[in-house]
């Protein structure tokens, strides 16, 4: 058993995961020098909003871009998964269509309706149906590397999408704190790596601690909401596990009910709670007693604190270190973190219900 975690993993991580993670350094930096060869174009007038249209692996980086700049926005940045867009995009929207392979079916219906509705477009892709569909449109494509699961190109995205904001003159250049983050993400792989035994790797000692049991993450409403979201996300994807998350102070007032009668379910879940250093002492406080309190009902209860520092890399390391947990957790279930068999199905019977829109 103690050996699942030790590299090398050959057969275990087929379509090298692991190297993926260990590459995220190296992508921010790729990231940063593609804005500076293809930068964003100014839009036809200023938008009252940015709405970013995705899914999945190409929509979450539009949620950490809110979590990290919403308390400074001075316009809104609504993220939608869907078909259609709200009734409040219309001619004085910005549309981002976000799909990393350009054939998410969502998404080029989101692409379709803003055109309808006379909304300005730009795109975020590495080419495909949506890229096509650009070309034809005169619609600005920002490139994205090809050749990788989408949930492992977050970072590119996420780059890109602050750099739009840059460019919009909603925030500051985030270059420099991107390059900041890139440094201390490199140092972390001495923590963090499949090199580093699991007596001195915290990702490997909390993936054993989580192994065999529902996941439930707990953060702040903030900018730990959407680290949260890709904790889940990864643990769903990578280690093939259910997994769930929700934010204080808003579980406090009907999810924690759900623990009232403690059981065998709640001795298989763990309970993993997010602190960060600018939580408000409100928060802070509502984290910690539901922690306690899930721990009374018979859950296994952690609880991770962010390292110190400015806001980008904060949740860039935290990003990291699920991306790692994941992994390893994959690596412990006995699953390759790659593939995701069940989404491959699941599209391939919708394609033949003869309804879909794309």
């Amino acid at each position: 058993m103690s050996g699942l975690l030790d590299p090398p993993y050959g057969e275990r991580d087929r379509f090298g995961m692991a190297a993926r993670i260990a590459g995220i350094p190296a992508q921010i930096g790729e990231a940063l020098a593609r804005l500076a060869e293809r930068p964003w174009p100014a839009p036809p007038r200023p938008p009252a909003r940015l709405a970013v249209g995705g899914m999945g692996g190409s929509a979450i980086a539009a949620d950490l871009t809110r979590g990290l700049y919403e308390d400074r926005l001075p316009r809104p940045l609504e993220v939608v998964r869907g078909y259609r867009w709200p009734g409040w995009v219309g001619g004085d929207a910005l549309t981002l269509l976000s799909s990393y392979s350009g054939e998410t079916e969502e998404t080029l219906a989101l692409y379709r309706d803003a055109g309808g509705r006379g909304a300005m477009r730009l795109a975020l892709s590495t080419g495909g149906t949506l890229g096509a569909c650009c070309a034809r449109d005169g619609v600005f494509v920002h490139p994205l590397p090809p050749g990788s699961p989408p949930r492992a190109a977050l970072f590119s995205s996420w780059v890109a999408l602050t750099g739009l904001l840059h460019a919009l003159g909603w925030v500051e250049d985030p270059a420099p704190g991107w390059r900041e983050a890139a440094a201390r993400l490199a140092e972390r792989e001495a923590e963090l790596g499949p090199a580093v035994p699991e007596t001195r790797n915290p990702a490997k000692r909390l993936a054993r601690g989580l192994a065999g049991r529902l996941v439930y993450l707990y953060a702040g409403s903030g900018p730990l909401e959407a680290v949260a979201l890709r904790w889940r996300q990864q643990l769903h994807e990578n280690a093939k596990l259910l997994a769930h998350s929700a934010v204080v102070p808003e579980l406090d007032h009907n999810e924690i009910v759900g623990w009232e009668r403690p059981g065998a379910l709640h001795r298989g879940i763990a309970v993993v709670v997010l602190h960060d250093p600018e939580d408000a002492p409100e928060i802070r406080t509502r984290l910690t007693l539901t922690g306690e309190y899930a721990r009374r009902q018979g859950a296994a209860v952690h609880e991770w604190e962010a390292a110190p520092g400015p806001r980008l890399a904060r949740l860039a390391s935290l990003v990291q270190f699920g991306d790692y947990l994941s992994l390893y957790l994959a690596l412990l279930a006995g699953a390759d973190p790659t593939p995701i068999a069940s989404i491959d199905a699941f599209k391939r019977r919708l394609a033949t219900q003869g309804d879909s829109p794309a």
